[in-house]
């Protein structure tokens, strides 16, 4: 239920983003279209939309045919301006999510962090200026144009029945999926015809093709104590939603949690009260379960004795489309186009 009391803020905060966009729509503010092929990945809400795991499937889908860049913020980093990250980073210098990045694509695939993407984008382009830039969570940065962009809004809080901060999650009026090349449904249960069908019908209004992805769990990887039998996890996460994770999770398996925010820096003492409040589990068949995204965080804090002791287990994710090789072949055309 949106919060009456919180309208004025969120009246507010429309005028504030209205305003923003009008001003870049008439070129008052000023966009630099970035040279070369670039990939936006974005949304219109806060919150946990599929970004990280689309970037990752991006970059599979396109590095082999062309030298991909990934851009991103850099969330929760401790260092400002424009980075490469290299491999003595970690997720205190450069995020969570450059750092997996970094860790899955090195060193074909170059990872860069910077809060002003223009900046950026200049930097990048000097180094390597036949690239193809993804940039991780760039929607509402109006000061570069991709040349694709991206917006992507999970199946299950879709931005259309969405409302403006802080009522609801949306950064900017649901008008700026205009300025999207493509709209995409993530986080999606298995689809019938008929259900794709009428969905597309509910985003006629912005004339974008609209796809329909999932998230595809593989099995555990043990990084610690094994289990020989689990029944049962204790789940760690610092991302923004745990629903989708916990729904599949469930299907098989008891899961107790203990969450920190999105983002969250992990520090030794975190691992401690990890441990200490799964010690108070009587089910000796339960693991320690953790993101992707996490883990990079989580992994450098964790001791010798601590992997020998607990069962520390990560959940690999993978994007899945409904109509993959639609898909491919729209991003793969815009690369290959003149």
């Amino acid at each position: 239920m949106r919060k009456i009391g919180l309208l004025p803020f969120t009246i507010l905060y429309w005028l504030i983003t209205y305003t923003r966009n009008l001003l870049f729509d008439v070129g008052l503010l000023k966009s630099t279209i970035i040279p070369g092929k670039s990939i936006s990945v974005g949304n219109l809400s806060v919150g946990g939309s599929g970004k990280t795991p689309m970037v990752v499937y991006l970059t599979k889908l396109l590095h082999a045919e062309i030298s991909v860049q990934i851009l991103s913020r850099g969330y929760g980093r401790k260092s400002k301006g424009f980075r490469q990250v290299h491999s003595l980073d970690n997720a205190q210098t450069v995020g969570d999510e450059p750092l997996r990045y970094f860790q899955i694509f090195a060193p074909k695939t170059e990872v860069f962090v910077c809060e002003k993407r223009q900046d950026a984008v200049a930097n990048m382009k000097a180094l390597n200026p036949s690239a193809l830039i993804i940039l991780d969570d760039a929607f509402q940065h109006r000061y570069v144009i991709p040349g694709l962009q991206l917006l992507l809004t999970p199946f299950n809080d879709q931005f259309l029945d969405d409302f403006h901060l802080p009522s609801g999650n949306l950064r900017e009026t649901i008008a700026g999926a205009k300025r999207a090349d493509a709209i995409i449904l993530t986080k999606c249960p298995k689809l019938t015809e008929s259900e794709r069908i009428a969905l597309r019908k509910r985003y006629d209004i912005f004339q974008k093709p609209v796809f329909f992805s999932r998230i595809v769990y593989a099995d555990f990887k043990a990084i610690g104590k094994l289990r020989s039998n689990m029944n049962a996890i204790f789940l760690v996460t610092g991302i923004s939603s745990t629903t989708h994770l916990k729904n599949h999770l469930k299907q098989s398996l008891e899961v107790e949690e203990m969450n920190f925010v999105d983002h969250h820096a992990f520090t030794r003492a975190d691992i401690q009260e990890i441990h200490r409040k799964f010690d108070t589990f009587a089910n000796k068949e339960m693991a320690i379960v953790t993101t992707e995204k996490d883990l990079v965080k989580i992994k450098e804090l964790l001791s010798e004795s601590d992997l020998r002791d607990y069962p520390w287990y990560v959940l690999p994710i993978s994007v899945q489309f409904e109509e993959e090789e639609a898909f491919n072949s729209m991003i793969k055309n815009y690369v290959r186009s003149n």
